[in-house]
């Protein structure tokens, strides 16, 4: 195998977790909420039960190529030429992915925290942290991921919880005054953004040791993951309202900032920071990951270590290029990424997996 490594079930889980929240946790509240309004809540706790089919349709396609990665899945089922093509899709989406999660480092840190840095210097040494992740391996990144993960946890239920004195329920209503589109929109963000985009897992699953409740945790993991998430957009709209929400893009650091307990404990803006770019930081790390065993699986390599550096490098190229500012990716690129979102975790997953289930019946019938 490329990855001499084993993550344990614990550690699968938690990278899981961290996928799910990710940069979500900062940008979710503002994107579902721009579809269904005011009952983005609920939208938000329908997708938990739906992401999770979701999440069990990716482990049942792992499950049926157990020694395969996603790029060799592909080739096994569609064929050389055909499943070359999709594996070369996804790997183009890994790259971008990872590019846009360091650009969304960037751009917080550059307009929220750090205004006088160059943005350059800001993607450089997060992308610098993640190359040495990567370099260390997978095991180690499952097992720092666990250290870190009641960071991320902690922070996200003292923000809820803090937030309660400054709650008004009137501001869910009215519950009818939102479309059937509207609403559907938002149900398929809440299930595409979290857990549509933890597809690189099927790059993990071949390196994972196979326990019998590995499915089981993993699903667990994505719906507390999803849970999370609904539980900042309902704070979010209970205390900000659905206006406020929808057009202030980092509305869990907003947030963070209205916390006063008796004008003692207050400003911890700085700390839901650091869960959010912990989080985001492991989910770019599994990103270039995927990317760079996709490439050496792709081309038969033996090692894939060497393309490391120069994956990291091309991801930091493509983050200072890929967008002018944050209002260029809000108005031109968060629109359309659902429509990837819907292509590579729901269509090309699925067409994977009818196509094997058709497969193993003509095997079968011509046995």
């Amino acid at each position: 195998m490329l990855e001499k490594g084993r993550l344990g079930i614990r550690s699968l889980a938690t990278l899981t977790f961290m996928m799910v929240v990710g940069d979500m946790m900062l940008i979710y509240p503002s994107v579902i909420t721009s579809y269904a309004k005011q009952n983005a809540w609920i939208c938000a706790l329908i997708g938990i039960p739906i992401s999770m089919l979701l999440m069990a349709m990716f482990l049942r396609l792992g499950k049926a190529y157990p020694d395969q990665n996603l790029v060799a899945m592909a080739r096994s089922i569609l064929g050389f030429w055909p499943g070359t093509l999709v594996a070369v899709f996804y790997l183009y989406f890994f790259l971008i992915g990872a590019s846009t999660h360091a650009r969304e480092v960037g751009d917080f840190l550059v307009t929220q925290i750090f205004p006088y840095t160059p943005i350059r210097v800001l993607l450089l040494l997060f992308l610098a942290a993640v190359c040495w992740s990567l370099y260390n391996g997978i095991e180690t990144i499952g097992r720092t991921s666990e250290l870190l993960l009641p960071i991320v946890v902690v922070f996200i239920l003292i923000l809820a919880f803090c937030l309660l004195p400054k709650v008004d329920t009137s501001n869910l209503k009215p519950f009818q005054d939102t479309s059937v589109v509207s609403l559907t929109q938002g149900i398929l963000v809440s299930i595409l953004y979290p857990v549509g985009e933890t597809i690189p897992i099927l790059m993990l699953l071949p390196y994972t040791s196979r326990e019998a409740h590995r499915n089981r945790d993993v699903i667990i993991a994505a719906g507390l993951g999803n849970l999370m998430l609904a539980m900042l957009v309902t704070i979010s709209i209970l205390v900000l309202g659905a206006f406020l929400t929808q057009h202030n893009i980092y509305a869990s650091f907003t947030l963070s900032q209205k916390i006063n307990i008796a004008d003692f404990f207050q400003r911890i803006e700085a700390f839901m920071a650091s869960a959010w770019l912990i989080s985001t930081y492991f989910k770019a790390t599994i990103y270039l990951y995927a990317f760079t065993m996709g490439i050496a699986e792709l081309f038969k390599l033996n090692h894939f270590r060497f393309l490391i550096l120069p994956s990291s490098m091309l991801a930091f190229g493509l983050s200072n290029v890929m967008a002018s500012s944050v209002t260029f990716i809000i108005i031109t690129v968060v629109p359309y990424w659902v429509d990837w979102d819907t292509t590579i975790g729901i269509l090309l997953p699925g067409l994977l997996l009818i196509v094997h289930g058709m497969r193993s019946k003509f095997n079968q019938s011509k046995q």
